[in-house]
């Protein structure tokens, strides 16, 4: 499996026509936490909104010939809503395109511009799948590409972003048993591994474990904000 992150901007400046009510009423899209294609020719998003519930709505009830169905949480920040919507053209033959080929997509996807409207994705699958669905999508879309490689699980790409130093101190760490319940090792004996203090082992491992902690658990559940233990 190989790994693909690139930048899509349809060719007219927006994905569907609506999100031109939305920049006019001061609305804008963040992020798409997941989509899908229904039988219907209908598609269910489910979109981070910056933006106030209020004019959401009223572009929505706008548009009651395009809109089937909207959820709209106003106690989330940010605001976050579930729209059932008929497509228009271009949105629907990227979302085909995308269903051709087999890749699979990373939730959520970022807009990293607004006016005209630009996306980051990374998705997965073949090599061979992954270039014709670049090549189909420069068809309809402004594609930069910003890395290739073999796609790693999540953990390992955790493990791959902390230092050289960093990755030396928690193999230690486990290799001596200090993660085995009940712990096996203090931080001297990792220390004595290392060459290094107690000191210093205790305070990678601190940085360590604030990392891969950050990068697993969202900052949002359920809409409840985690707050930190300082706050």
């Amino acid at each position: 499996m190989w790994e693909v992150a690139f930048t899509m901007t349809p060719e007219r400046g927006y994905f569907d026509r609506g999100e031109q009510a939305l920049w006019e009423a001061g609305v804008y899209l963040e992020t798409v936490r997941s989509l899908e294609f229904l039988a219907d020719g209908t598609v269910l998003v489910v979109y981070e909104i910056d933006g106030t519930a209020a004019a959401l709505e009223e572009c929505l009830a706008a548009a009651p010939e395009k809109v089937v169905d909207a959820t709209v949480t106003q106690r989330s920040e940010p605001l976050v809503a579930q729209l059932r919507f008929h497509p228009d053209e271009t949105f629907e033959r990227l979302l085909s395109v995308h269903q051709s080929f087999g890749v699979s997509v990373e939730f959520p996807i970022h807009y990293v511009e607004h006016e005209p409207a630009t996306v980051e994705l990374v998705e997965t699958g073949s090599q061979e799948a992954l270039r014709n669905r670049i090549a189909e999508t420069r068809e309809l879309a402004d594609v930069h590409v910003k890395h290739v490689h073999q796609h790693e699980p999540t953990t390992r790409r955790q493990f791959r972003e902390l230092t050289d130093r960093q990755r030396e101190v928690l193999v230690a760490a486990v290799g001596c048993g200090y993660y085995r319940n009940p712990r096996e090792a203090t931080h001297e004996e990792i220390a004595a591994e290392l060459g290094c203090s107690a000191s210093v082992v205790g305070q990678h491992l601190r940085r360590i474990e604030q990392q891969l902690v950050s990068a697993t658990v969202p900052e949002r559940l359920d809409g409840a904000t985690i707050e930190s233990p300082d706050a």
